[in-house]
This record gives structure tokens, C-alpha cells and sequence, in this order.
């Protein structure tokens, strides 16, 4: 039996004829996906260099979008240092400890990779 139908695609109407089918067709039976081919390999991971006592490093890539420190300043653990942009997020690099910042290593704009010291404060 066929049905007609009138389509409209794109502001164009085209008239459609289908043939109904029964349901009672044979299915094609499932092909299984070919295996796939997996290759292991042990990947080593070279030790960090030791960090200096009291150097910020950069948690994650980015760039500095804003310098809350200068050198000579007196921080507290937790006051905000500095804030790194990385995906359209602002991450605030937060003192570990109080102290007097001995060393700022960025200015704003800079792009930094992960790892990258970014001050000292001692």
C-alpha cells in the first residue's frame, strides 16, 4: 500500500509517495566489531627538580592577569599574590606562609607553563 505525503524541505513542497512495508522483514544479523589492536608502552617519569625553600610555583599553565605583591611586601599565609587566567578562569596564587616577598619572577601579561616559579617569599 502507498501513502502520499506532501514535504516541505527549504520553503519547497514536494509531493512523496512511501511504500509501507510489514514488520515482518528478517533483520540482518549483528556483525561483530572487528577487535581492536592495542599497544602498551610504559611511559617513565623523570623526577621534578627540587624547589627552593619558600618559591611559589604555578599550580597550572596560564597567564598573569593581575600582580597583587611587590617586592618588600609583608604577606600573611593565605593573602592573595597574584592571579593566573588559565581557560577563561582566574586562579588566585595564595601566599603558603607569611613572610616578606623576597622575589617576584613574573610580570602581568607573562605566560607561564605548569611548575614555573612565580615568587619567593621567605
Amino acid at each position: 500500500m502507498k501513502r502520499k505525503f506532501n514535504v516541505t524541505v527549504d520553503g519547497k513542497t514536494y509531493a512523496v509517495e512511501v511504500e509501507e512495508v510489514s514488520g515482518r522483514g528478517e533483520a540482518p544479523s549483528p556483525v561483530s566489531p572487528p577487535k581492536a589492536r592495542v599497544s602498551v608502552r610504559e611511559r617513565t617519569v623523570s623526577p621534578r627538580a627540587p624547589v627552593e625553600e619558600g618559591v611559589i610555583s604555578a599550580p597550572l599553565p596560564g597567564v598573569v592577569s593581575d600582580l597583587r605583591v611587590s617586592r618588600g611586601d609583608s604577606v600573611e599565609a593565605g593573602d592573595v599574590l597574584l592571579v593566573l587566567e588559565a581557560m577563561k578562569m582566574e586562579n588566585e596564587i595564595h601566599a603558603p606562609s607569611g613572610g616578606v616577598v623576597e622575589e617576584v619572577f613574573v610580570g602581568v601579561g607573562d605566560q607561564v607553563g605548569r611548575g614555573a616559579p612565580l615568587g619567593k617569599v621567605a
